[in-house]
């Protein structure tokens, strides 16, 4: 049965009620009262309009994710700028939606406007590039416009609201308070957008993010100062519980992709170690989301904390999401490394026995090791080779088998270079086919710094691996604790739980500085990072879920002791 919708409803509860038979008007009351205390509608669950957005949210994640690799600090950087862009243009809807939104036209076209500018971030995000090395000024410009246009619309949509609750003196100064800081958040972007124009100034997209924190700051902490326009009794914690879930759920779509990317790349399959590396990624995720889940409290736990709690989301979800990231380039880079092993392995052992013993072997055993992992790699139709890479291990490799009249000396140090360079060639097609490209390599760059620069990536993702996977946990704990509703409400079991998560989480992130010496790489190369992740996590779950100390009721006291 369809229902006509209103062109603009009013988010008040007693200017939504249908009068019926029974209403006396002649009984109406004209108390005071009634202009100082009004009563928005809330929505008790997400509605689907809501949930619609969420999807926007996760789709721009995952095509922000394909088109960037994140192999250099400064790409990580710039992968953690476009996360804040998203995080906080979709918070500031959902702080508007959960409090005053309404279904009517009006609200349906204001959020159409809030999927167009999900998606005007989507077409920026390919070329988005914050550095000062690379910057490109019509990107950086288009996002300026658009947080513009997105504040706009939501000054708009407070607009409405401050319009059918004028007439309550306690709501004009706090909706004409968030309405200001749009307004000066939008003018401020716009502004950026003429020195992004002008090209200019190289450091001036960084004014997005203070804005962002300062204008989130400013409605969370009006919220907190006027109780009309709060929070209390809305849906908020299940909007945040909800992203949670859908930054979870992309963990799993990545997963998935790196499992595909395997079968299709690998000709060696799924050995135990990749079942096992594979089973332990899904683990985590899933011990992740029961360690969220099984301390949300989803009954209201106090004005202030509850705009703590909120805040506090995003440094989680931004840890979570490079968790996710992680943990998926880990699955791809074990199975590398095990590939590298089964097709690498007799050039590998062949250079392991030169730097042990300084002897080399019969030239044709160096040739016929050469010969075997050229066919495997070259001959698998999944790798893209250009004609230039081809070109380059062929000559390489007559070199090495004293084809077409070359005359360097066997084991001499050109013959050596020569070695190296064809290996480091045949490990790029592997890594490219992985999708791990390297920062741009300068033209004339010999083997091994070609391999610096590929082992580089490793090191940064073994690093942010583990700093995400500590602050995760430590947001567990902050997040817990923040929602304990005050001295005595918290069990033994939930301190000791709050704590485990704190020192467990610190203990991760220090893991990261294993970086700095060759432990990252025997490590992180091998089949234990991610095991000791899911154990560590396990442990977690452990000290969360362990009745410590459980105080028994006295009927059953009083039995024991008659026992």
């Amino acid at each position: 049965m369809s229902t006509s919708v209103p062109l603009i409803r009013s988010p008040l509860y007693h200017e939504e009620k249908d009068p019926s038979p029974n209403d006396h008007p002649e009984v109406e009351t004209h108390d005071e009262t009634l202009f100082e205390n009004p009563q928005f509608q809330h929505y008790e669950e997400t509605t689907n309009i809501q949930l619609f957005f969420d999807l926007f949210f996760v789709a721009n994640l995952t095509s922000f994710t394909e088109a960037h690799e994140v192999n250099s600090q400064t790409k990580l950087i710039s992968y953690i700028g476009f996360l804040c862009i998203l995080w906080f243009t979709w918070c500031q809807v959902t702080l508007y939606d959960v409090r005053f939104s309404t279904d009517s036209v009006y609200e349906r076209i204001a959020h159409l406007c809030h999927f167009g500018v999900m998606v005007a971030l989507a077409v920026s995000g390919p070329q988005f590039d914050d550095s000062t090395e690379q910057t490109q000024w019509a990107t950086l410009q288009q996002i300026s416009l658009t947080l513009m246009a997105s504040r706009f619309v939501l000054l708009f949509q407070y607009a409405s609201t401050t319009y059918f609750a004028w007439k309550y003196r306690t709501t004009r100064l706090p909706l004409l308070a968030v309405m200001s800081t749009l307004g000066v958040a939008a003018i401020l972007y716009l502004g950026l957008s003429f020195a992004f124009s002008l090209e200019t100034i190289h450091g001036a997209f960084i004014a997005w993010y203070i804005i962002a924190v300062l204008e989130l700051a400013s409605n969370i902490a009006i919220a907190g100062r006027w109780h009309v326009v709060s929070f209390k009794g809305t849906h908020l914690v299940e909007r945040m519980t909800c992203l949670t879930l859908i930054i979870l759920g992309e963990g799993v779509i990545g997963l998935t992709k790196s499992v595909t990317k395997i079968q299709e790349l690998g000709n060696i399959g799924f050995s135990p170690a990749a079942i096992g590396t594979v089973a332990c990624a899904l683990l985590i995720i899933y011990f992740v989301y029961q360690l969220y889940f099984d301390n949300v409290q989803m009954e209201h736990f106090g004005i202030l904390r509850q705009q703590i709690w909120t805040f506090l989301h995003f440094p989680f979800h931004m840890a979570l999401v490079l968790l996710m990231e992680g943990t998926n380039q880990l699955v791809s880079w074990r199975h590398i490394t095990e590939y590298m092993y089964n097709v690498f392995g007799p050039i590998f052992a062949i250079f392991g026995a030169i730097q042990n013993t300084s002897e080399f072997p019969a030239q044709s055993v160096m040739v016929d090791a050469f010969n075997l992992t050229m066919t495997a790699i070259l001959n698998n139709t999944f790798f893209s080779l250009t004609d230039d890479q081809l070109n380059s291990i062929h000559d390489g490799y007559d070199i090495l088998a004293g084809e077409n009249g070359t005359s360097i000396t066997y084991g001499s140090p050109e013959y050596i270079a020569t070695m190296r360079d064809v290996l480091i060639r045949l490990l790029q097609i592997v890594f490219s086919g992985y999708n791990f490209e390297p920062p741009e390599i300068e033209e004339g760059a010999d083997a091994s710094e070609i391999y610096d620069k590929y082992f580089g990536v490793f090191n940064l993702i073994f690093v942010y691996f583990f700093v995400s996977a500590g602050v995760v946990l430590i947001s567990f704990g902050v997040l817990t604790w923040v929602t304990l509703k005050g001295k005595g409400n918290g069990s033994r079991s939930r301190y000791i739980g709050i704590i485990a998560n704190l020192l467990l989480g610190l203990a991760l992130a220090l893991l990261s500085i294993m970086e700095t010496t060759s432990a990252a790489g025997n490590f992180g190369t091998s089949v234990w990072t991610l095991p000791l992740l899911v154990f560590i996590l396990f442990i977690a779950l452990l000290l969360n879920h362990t009745p410590w100390g459980v105080t028994l009721p006295k009927k059953l006291r009083f039995t024991s002791r008659q026992t």
